[in-house]
């Protein structure tokens, strides 16, 4: 059975997701309300200038102010209308307050060293709202940088004389706000980023709430996948994920029950097989010593045959009906050179090469001696059948943490990659004769006795099985 790989992104989906959220949430949040308050406060500053621009308005008359002329500084008119705006600069705390006419040149300046027809430079870049000022209404600029670096703003108000608009009053004052400002954006920012972190704590955390489960879950699902059906499935949950762990234990005591019952049914079959097969066997015998020539040989046919059967019949049974271990303490060597005993007759007889490179045949293993040479014979015996009569089997041993490891190699014509995945399955086979029973049986008692098996294979070059045993505690020995 082909296993997906289980790579465990739903936690990181789930962190992600909320981190996203929060993050797109509190920087728009955060965006919307720096904009919002820095055009508030800018809307409010630009209102204020403008007030205090038109205050000045109702001060001054439009008559005197068309009589000044360039070397009025010193004059009376002049003083007054200055003292007037430096009065209100005072009053407001605002930065400047200047008067000046149609041609953007200064009539009053609360700024020393601005003399009557001083071009205001900056005003050529307010021309839209120099041209609302002319056309009567009272305007505010943009924020703009003086040369010191700091932010202003300013406020115009028109002065009339005679029904006709002929000068304004201009307004500047710096937009403290601005600091205001950023210290807002820089908490923004601050707030978004522990925002963020908090986000990543507590959704690592909620994700676990959700991903533990699914872990148990999947372990639980993997397991019942690889035949192990012995582990009780528990979810400490009382949502879905809950009602989803108490499904699979029930599918997984279903499977118990019909693997009882297919078994017990398997046995029985095999066991009403097996009586009127023996008897076919006995008559058979009976039968052969009575007759002579072609009659005897095919007597013998059918008592091979019989045998046959039998065999397959005790792998239904030991199938069925698995028997319990009896483990003890013995080392790998023994239990390897008998299982090779039972099979050398047939060895001697064919061209096989059996090698024996083992570097640990005195470590001691702890399980049922007789199960792991059944074991160890079938898969020689495969090996040997493989051959067909010539080649070379390859025995390798070596110690590998609280594991010895049986490397047994034979030089065959090799597994396909489409078999291997299912070269352990019940009933699976590619003999002409054969039930596919015995690598099952093989691996099922391989993991009763606390080891693990495995196959590697490469077509037309080799194949390895390689059993791990558990080391016995009483073993000192690593050669």
């Amino acid at each position: 059975m082909n296993y997906r790989p289980y790579k465990g992104k739903i936690g990181n989906k789930l962190v992600i997701t909320f981190v996203l959220f929060v993050t797109i949430f509190v920087g728009i949040t955060g965006w919307f309300l720096y904009q919002t308050t820095k055009n508030s406060l800018d809307r409010e500053l630009g209102e204020k200038l403008v007030a205090i621009a038109q205050s000045v308005t109702t001060q001054i008359d439009g008559i005197f102010l068309l009589q000044l002329s360039p070397g009025d500084e010193s004059g009376r008119n002049y003083a007054n209308l200055l003292n007037k705006i430096k009065k209100v600069k005072e009053a407001t705390g605002v930065k400047r307050v200047y008067i000046f006419d149609r041609e953007n040149q200064s009539l009053v300046d609360t700024e020393p060293d601005v003399p009557i027809g001083t071009e205001y430079i900056k005003l050529r870049f307010d021309r839209t709202e120099l041209k609302a000022l002319w056309s009567g209404e009272s305007v505010y600029t943009v924020l703009f940088t003086g040369d010191d670096g700091i932010y202003y703003k300013s406020g115009y108000a028109p002065i009339t004389a005679n029904g006709q608009i002929t000068a304004a009053v201009g307004v500047d004052t710096s937009a403290n706000f601005i600091q205001t400002i950023r210290s807002f954006r820089r908490s923004v920012i601050i707030f978004a980023f522990v925002s963020v972190l908090m986000t990543i704590a507590i959704g690592f955390l909620f994700a676990r709430t959700i991903t533990s489960p699914i872990h148990k879950l999947v372990r639980f699902a993997d397991g019942i996948g690889k035949g192990d059906l012995d582990s009780e499935i528990h979810i400490e949950s009382n949502d879905e994920l809950g009602y989803l762990g108490h499904a699979m234990e029930n599918m997984r005591k279903g499977i118990i029950e019909r693997d009882k019952q297919l078994r017990m049914m398997l046995a029985g079959v095999a066991h009403e097989i097996r009586n009127p097969l023996g008897g076919i066997g006995i008559f058979a015998e009976l039968l052969s010593d009575e007759l002579e020539g072609e009659s005897r040989e095919h007597t013998q046919k059918i008592i091979k045959e019989v045998r046959n059967l039998n065999g397959i019949i005790s792998q239904f049974l030991e199938y069925a009906r698995p028997k319990d271990q009896n483990p003890e303490v013995v080392t790998i060597g023994s239990v390897m050179d008998e299982a090779y005993f039972l099979l050398s007759i047939e060895y001697d007889k064919s061209d096989v090469v059996f090698r024996n490179d083992m570097e640990c045949e005195n470590a001691l293993v702890y399980v049922d001696p007789e199960q792991m040479k059944r074991v160890f014979i079938n898969i020689l015996k495969n090996a040997f059948q493989v051959l067909n009569g010539e080649g070379q089997i390859t025995l390798k041993g070596q110690i590998r943490e609280n594991y010895v490891d049986i490397e047994i190699t034979d030089t065959g014509p090799g597994i396909p990659p489409g078999n291997l995945e299912n070269i352990f399955d019940p009933f699976f086979t590619t003999k002409e004769k054969g039930v596919g029973l015995g690598l099952s049986i093989v691996k099922r008692t391989v993991e009763a006795n606390g080891g693990r098996i495995s196959v590697e294979s490469e077509v037309g070059k080799y194949t390895t099985f390689t059993v791990s045993l558990p080391l016995s505690s009483q073993s000192g020995e690593t050669k």
